[in-house]
């Protein structure tokens, strides 16, 4: 055994041990190591896996496999050290700690392609089955060693080296993360280049080793480094290079470039969030594009302060390029200086300065002289006159003048002194969101570390606090290798930043960032008692209702949830007996604490967010612990105690799990469906079944039995479902294919396994990739319903691109799409026609768009901009309309609108879908009750369910709490709640008479339909207390039973031709007149009606298809009846006798429907009955 390898293992010991310690509980369950494969294929439980490391995660299905590796966060494992194929790699979860610290390759590079065994909890990561929360992992065998890099003397030679792996050393010529990320240029000699992305703190000055890769990215070279070492500090930057703007080309890559003399042209903001562009237009017409990006610190509307069109400028910063076009990218203030100077003007520009500040004042006219006041009056000749640097230790406006050949206007400059002498951090925190000292150099900075957030970032806190809680007494420090712990007291020099933390990509355009100090000594002088937590509830109460009143224009912690919480930034908080109001995820729950004022939990524990009030009293606990079990209404037997920091769009209580008081089990139980299943009644459930494929490594079979089962158990199985987020068979896979039989299949099986009918689909399979979701997943809405009990009205089905309309009140495709106007990236809601005992309702189903690129409620614009509503309002308009049309048509129409809305029952997007036309049935339902999400700590409502007005009164919802407040380990099947509907439709009041005939018992087959005729006044016996069910039917008694049905008008009808009707009764002759002229019958010759021949269940039939198309539409034949002995009559013949077995009105003998049979009185009755249905529309 080598040296190095026994330090390999010794090495894994040691992290194994110290990774299982705090985890021994959950370790010790761990079983056998399985391999990858078997991982993927069942991705759910606590699990050891085997395999080797391939590479890290770049995207969901994207890896990097190449050294040097840039994510520290997770990595891949496979069973080959050389596999390739993403959809064999499972993604591994990295958190903070001696786990990440072990396995990452960044700081490990020689684990890449190492066999591994790693023990942690099988789920969805990056939307692929994945390895979270590890607790312990072994190294069993060397990887890769890592490609030596190339040590290269200049930056030029590293530009001439894509894609080697290169060391090179250079000063850093910028500040970082003014273009994203962390990024930075540096420069050398020779050339420059920018630095993407590392997480180094690195300054202007810093001479820098880099290691990385050189690749080019939208134009630009760059290197993306593995490693960065700061050799030293504060150096001499690169002489800045004077070019005309055709001067940024290749050659000046990278490198400071000055341009003098040049016009701004064009000056116009880019973006929401105050990046700018201009021409830069020198004498010699050529010109250059100018970037500002407001991560630098300035924006449009600082800057057109000072700067306007026209005006003639110099202008330095990095010569760049994007794409085909080159650039010169600014950084920020410092970068511009007018030409055409006024007569005075200041160095430093009007704002906030450091105490001890110098403002040097100069003239643009030749010779003058300037005269200034200090004290607010205006300035003449006799005024002190400017010789030096004016030295600021107070507040101050000057007010300046210049004389030359004449005097000048009045120019004021006012200026925020900062103290700098015997700083306090809450001088630092001020009163506000942002520091006034951002920027600054401060010094001697005291306080106690509370919080080690990771090996580069400490909180401190005062130690000698004063009586003001509106100002926190606690910030954050970054330095890295600082070596220590939680009670030391410390010294800190450095310059206070507003920072970012940790957030998405969009962090700093929509969070809140926190006070930093940058720092560059960070100098440990003793210990001392950690300062005693606030306890919230007792020391300070936050507000229970308003977030932000004033878009941060004031400062109100009394008043404002943003403002208060930003009040106790970082400090040390107790949150005392804290009751959780949604399930864990992320390592993070949200709870509220005991003493809360005004905060009604509802019948699960949680809290409810509405149209006043988002819960600013809900308080973010991250513990970083993915394991930990909790659901809503379980609560905390004591204090949590961390330290309050943002992140992700929300303050946060850092703390660790071991802070953590006992936690006692509230009781919450999944609900089942209070609504009971009447044979005469329909129901239907709506159900956001989160990204359901057949695939079960990306739907597990635990989930899939659990969906099944719900729809079983606690919804009793409806008669219709409205399947939202159903993906196609292979789930997120690029397959190419977007059908989704096998994904219904699957769930019918399993619903039909758990003791529920065998349930019938359909939906309309979106083009692929073009309905969003998961890339390859192709999610959209679809229906399950039971055919015993609904049907599917006959019609074409539609196309993904066919946009679906009414004839007569009925779909013109079923299903269809409703789709009027263009819903790019988005599920296109689908309506279908189903009947119901007689009724036809249209149900449409709808998932609109998500809320993604909703600013945060907690973020740094207030009010936040809400992005996703304006499409959500259109597209809601569209399904309005398209009832509206339906309506138009029949105003009886039964439409229900039932999914996931993406939206609040008060918001105008269900204010534009309800219109005047709809009822949101969710908003009958009781408060307490009202919710089927939870996010960020809020209860809300997603998924509704809407009816036209006429139904309003006779349909019931309930919400069937089963997912939403609970987590897997409780039976969560998905992140929604179902719905439930019960829809009683009106009735036709029809009297009840006595029943006189004697030869029909109450126990025959036929007793029910022939009572109902009766009673109905539709048929008469062959005497006042006989039927005779057993004799056959004639003719003209046929005639009368459908004039009748049909309520023609038979007085004064037409007559007919034929001759043989004379010796019957006047109002059967009418009958036969009316019932001939209406198309229903025909003579059996041109002249003879013959009224008293029996009437065959062949020609029978013919009538009742006659008169059905009299009252509706021609019915359409899809495949003909299974009988045997109708094969030899003709087509119109066959497609009666087939209408009335697709509308189960007879079923036949034995694989025969006896056409040339006499029709008897009680089959008649039966017939009537189940027929007269389709003749109200």
């Amino acid at each position: 055994m080598t040296k190095h390898a026994f330090s390999k293992i010794f090495l894994s010991l040691v992290l194994i041990l110290s990774a299982m310690l705090p985890y021994m509980a959950t370790s010790a369950n761990a079983a056998e190591p399985i391999t990858v494969t078997e991982a993927i294929a069942n991705n759910s439980g606590s699990a050891t896996v085997k395999g080797f490391v391939v590479g890290a995660v770049i995207s969901g299905g994207n890896y990097d496999q190449e050294a040097p590796f840039t994510a520290t966060s997770n990595l891949g494992l496979a069973d080959s050290p050389d596999e390739t194929d993403p959809t064999k790699i499972l993604p591994v979860q990295l958190p903070i700690g001696s786990i990440r610290a072990g396995l990452n390759l960044v700081d490990n590079p020689t684990n890449f392609k190492a066999e591994v065994t790693i023990t942690g909890t099988l789920d969805a990561y990056f939307s692929t089955p994945g390895l979270k929360s590890p607790t312990a992992f072994t190294i069993e065998s060397e990887g890769e060693a890592p490609p030596e890099a190339i040590v290269v003397d200049s930056l030029a030679e590293a530009r001439t080296m894509a894609g080697q792996l290169i060391q090179v050393e250079a000063t850093v010529t910028t500040g970082t993360g003014f273009w994203g990320g962390n990024a930075f240029y540096a420069q050398d000699d020779t050339a420059g280049i920018y630095v993407y992305t590392s997480n180094a703190a690195v300054a202007p000055g810093d001479i820098v080793r880099l290691t990385g890769t050189v690749s080019e990215y939208s134009g630009e070279l760059q290197l993306q480094p593995n490693t960065v070492e700061v050799l030293s500090s504060d150096n001499e930057l690169p002489a800045v290079q004077t070019v005309e703007p055709a001067g940024v080309n290749e050659d000046t890559q990278g490198e400071r470039v000055e341009m003098q003399n040049v016009t701004i042209t064009g000056l116009k903001s880019v973006n929401d969030y105050g990046t700018f562009e201009f021409s830069a237009v020198a004498e010699n017409d050529e010109a250059v594009t100018i970037r500002n990006d407001n991560r630098n610190g300035l924006n449009f509307e600082q800057f057109t302060k000072q700067y306007k069109e026209g005006d003639a400028i110099h202008v330095n910063g990095i010569a760049s390029k994007f794409n085909d076009s080159y650039q010169v990218k600014t950084l920020g203030f410092d970068s511009f200086e007018l030409v055409n100077k006024p007569a005075v003007y200041v160095d430093t520009f009007p704002g906030v300065v450091s105490e001890g500040a110098e403002i040097t004042l100069a003239s643009g006219w030749e010779d003058a002289h300037i005269y200034y006041t200090l004290d607010g009056s205006a300035p003449t000749a006799a005024s002190t006159e400017y010789t030096a640097p004016i030295v600021l230790t107070k507040d101050t406006a000057i007010n300046a003048i210049a004389i030359a050949d004449e005097t000048s206007e009045v120019f004021t400059f006012e200026y925020t002194v900062l103290q700098t002498a015997d700083l306090k951090i809450r001088d630092i925190q001020g009163d506000g969101h942002y520091s006034d000292y951002e920027g600054v150099a401060v010094n001697e900075i005291v306080g106690v570390v509370t919080h080690l957030y990771n090996s580069a970032n400490f909180v401190i806190q005062d130690t000698n606090p004063d009586d003001d809680l509106t100002t926190s007494e606690a910030l954050i420090v970054n330095k890295a290798s600082n070596g220590l712990q939680v009670g030391d007291l410390v010294t800190v020099n450095g310059t206070v930043e507003e920072h970012f933390q940790e957030g998405y990509s969009d962090m700093k355009e929509n969070d809140l960032p926190i006070t930093r100090i940058r720092a560059t000594d960070a100098v440990k002088t003793g210990t001392a008692p950690l300062p005693e937590p606030i306890v919230i509830g007792e020391d300070v109460q936050p507000p229970s209702e308003i977030i932000d009143n004033d878009g941060l224009t004031s400062f109100d912690p009394k008043e404002d949830g943003i403002d208060f919480w930003e009040s106790l930034e970082l400090m040390r908080l107790a949150v005392p007996n804290a009751q959780v109001v949604g399930p864990q995820k992320y390592g993070e729950l949200v709870v509220v604490a005991e003493n809360s004022p005004n905060t009604e939990f509802h019948k699960q524990g949680g809290i409810l967010l509405s149209e006043n009030d988002y819960n600013p009293e809900r308080i973010t606990v991250d513990f970083d612990n993915e394991n930990f079990v909790a659901k809503a209404g379980d609560s905390f037997n004591g204090d949590i105690i961390g330290v309050m920091g943002f992140g992700f769009g929300n303050y946060k209580l850092w703390t660790a799990e071991s802070n953590l008081p006992q936690l006692v089990d509230g009781g919450t139980k999944p609900e089942q469906t209070w609504i009971k299943n009447k044979e005469d009644e329909l129901t239907v459930a709506a159900y956001n079944v989160e990204n359901f494929s057949a695939d079960p490594s990306h739907t597990s079979d635990a989930k899939a039995q659990r969906i099944a089962e719900s729809f079983v158990k606690d919804l009793n199985s409806p008669d219709v479902i409205v399947m939202v987020e159903v993906q196609d068979s292979d789930g997120p896979i690029t397959s190419g294919n977007s059908d989704a039989t096998l994904s219904y299949e699957r769930l019918i099986k399993g619903i039909k396994a758990a003791g529920g009918p065998t349930y019938v689909w359909t939906d309309i399979a979106p083009e692929y990739n073009k309905d969003g979701g998961q890339p390859g997943g192709n999610i959209r809405v679809g229906y399950l319903y039971n055919p015993e009990r609904v049907t599917l009205s006959k019609g074409t089905k539609g196309t993904a691109t066919e946009d679906n309309s009414w004839i007569d009140g009925e779909l013109a495709l079923n299903p269809g799409r409703v789709q009027p106007i263009p819903m790019p990236n988005t599920r296109k809601p689908i309506a279908a026609q189903f009947e119901f005992q007689g009724e036809q309702v249209v149900i449409i189903g709808a998932h609109l768009n998500s809320k993604g690129g909703d600013q945060p409620l907690f973020g740094q614009n207030q009010p936040p901009v809400l992005g996703s509503v304006e499409e959500r309002i259109q597209l809601a308009t569209a399904i309005n309309g398209f009832i509206e049309k339906g309506l138009a048509q029949d105003p009886d129409l039964n439409v229900i609108v039932a999914g996931d809305m993406n939206d609040f029952e008060f918001t105008p997007a269900l204010d534009a879908l309800k219109g005047d036309i709809l009822t949101n049935k969710v908003e009958d339902v009781p408060v307490e009750d009202r919710f089927s999400y939870h996010y960020q700590g809020n209860s809300q409502v997603l998924d509704h369910l809407l009816v036209t007005n006429n139904l309003a009164d006779r349909t019931e919802l309930d919400m069937v709490h089963i997912n939403a407040m609970f987590m897997e380990q409780h039976g969560r099947a998905s992140d929604h709640d179902p719905l439930l509907a019960q829809l009683a439709f009106e009735k036709e009041e029809v009297p009840e008479k006595d029943f006189p005939f004697t030869d029909v018992k109450e126990t025959a087959w036929s007793y029910p339909y022939i009572k109902d005729l009766f009673n109905r006044d539709l048929i008469k016996g062959t005497s006042e207390t006989t039927y005779s069910p057993k004799n056959n039917l004639s003719r003209v008694q046929a005639v009368t039973i459908l004039t009748r049905i049909m309520e023609l008008e038979v007085e004064g009808s037409k007559k007919s031709p034929f001759t043989d009707i004379s010796n019957l009764r006047q109002i059967h002759q009418n009958e036969i007149n009316a019932a001939y002229h209406a198309g229903i019958i025909n003579g059996v010759t041109a002249t003879e009606f013959k009224p008293n021949q029996f009437i065959s269940r062949a020609h029978f039939a013919l009538m009742l298809k006659r008169v059905y198309e009299l009252k509706n539409d021609k019915y359409e034949i899809d495949n003909y009846a299974p009988f045997s002995d109708y094969k030899y009559f003709n087509m119109e013949t066959k497609e009666a006798i087939t209408m009335l077995y697709d509308l189960e009105i007879v079923e036949g003998f034995d694989g025969k429907y006896m056409p040339t049979k006499f029709t008897t009185r009680e089959e008649t009755a039966k017939m009537f009955s189940l027929f007269r249905p389709y003749l109200v529309k």
